[in-house]
C-alpha cells in the first residue's frame, strides 16, 4: 500500500484507492496463468516422442519456476514503465534524450515523442505531486497541450484500462487544469494511444470520489492515521 506523508499525516495514494475498490481478480488470474504457460513454452524443450500434438517435458524443479514466473513479468513491467518514464521526464525538462537498452522501453519513449511531434507541448511540471485532506499522489506532467491547460498520465501498458480514467480525473481535481487525459506507450509497436477524458470528467471525479468514501469506510484504521471523521 502507498502511502505519502502529509503535514504529519499518513495519506493513501489515489491508485492505493482505486486499487482497494476494483475487482481485477479475473483479469489477473487469467494473466497469472498465461504467465506459467509461456514460462514452459519458452523455458521446456518439446517432447519429439508424443506426436503429432505438440508436448512439452516439463520437470518438477521447472514447474516452481513457472510457478512464480509472474512475479518476474510484473517486475519487468515496472522496471520498463519506470525506464519509460524516466526518460520523458528528462526529455522534456532538459532536452536531452537518456540511453535506454531495454527494447520495449525504447519502443514506449519513441512512442511518446511521436506524440509530441504531433502536439504542441509546453510543460508547467513533470512528477508533481498533489494532496487534498483525504489523498495524495504523482501525477506525470501538467501543461499546455495544444495551448490548453491539461493534465495527463503516462502509462506503458497494453490497454487503457478504466480505473486509469478515475486517476487523472482526481489529479485534475487537484490543480486548475481544463483538461485531463491518458497517454498510452505501447511497448510492442512503438505507438503512442491518447485518450482525452474531459468530457467525462466531472462523472469520473465522482465515482473517485465515491471510492474514497468507501476505502475510509473500509478501513477505520488508515482513516484514523489520516485524522478523518470515519
Amino acid at each position: 500500500m502507498s502511502t505519502y506523508e502529509v503535514n504529519g499525516k499518513k495519506l493513501p495514494s489515489v491508485t492505493t484507492i482505486i486499487s482497494d475498490c476494483t475487482d481485477k481478480s479475473g483479469p489477473l488470474t487469467q494473466w497469472a496463468a498465461n504467465c506459467v504457460v509461456d514460462w514452459i513454452k519458452q523455458n521446456c524443450h518439446e517432447n519429439p516422442i508424443i506426436a503429432p500434438s505438440k508436448c512439452y517435458l516439463v520437470f518438477e524443479n521447472e514447474l516452481q519456476h513457472a510457478r512464480v514466473n509472474f512475479r518476474d513479468v510484473s517486475q519487468e513491467a515496472l522496471d520498463v514503465g519506470s525506464c519509460v518514464h524516466n526518460a520523458i521526464e528528462t526529455y522534456l525538462l532538459t532536452g536531452k534524450e537518456v540511453k535506454i537498452e531495454n527494447d520495449q522501453a525504447i519502443a514506449g519513449y519513441l512512442a511518446f515523442l511521436e506524440f509530441a511531434e504531433q502536439h504542441k507541448m509546453k510543460t508547467h511540471h513533470c512528477e508533481l505531486q498533489v494532496t487534498t485532506n483525504t489523498w495524495a499522489g504523482t501525477l506525470d506532467w501538467e501543461g499546455e497541450l495544444d495551448d490548453k491547460l491539461t493534465v495527463i498520465d503516462f502509462k506503458a501498458s497494453k490497454a487503457i484500462y478504466p480505473e486509469y480514467r478515475y486517476q487523472v480525473a482526481a489529479y485534475r481535481s487537484a490543480t486548475g487544469a481544463e483538461a485531463n487525459g491518458i497517454l498510452r506507450l505501447d511497448k510492442e509497436t512503438g505507438f503512442p494511444e491518447y485518450k482525452d477524458y474531459s468530457k467525462t470528467y466531472e462523472k469520473d471525479l465522482a465515482v473517485f470520489n465515491a471510492m474514497v468514501n468507501l476505502y475510509f469506510l473500509r478501513h477505520p484504521r488508515i482513516a484514523k492515521a489520516a485524522g478523518l471523521p470515519f
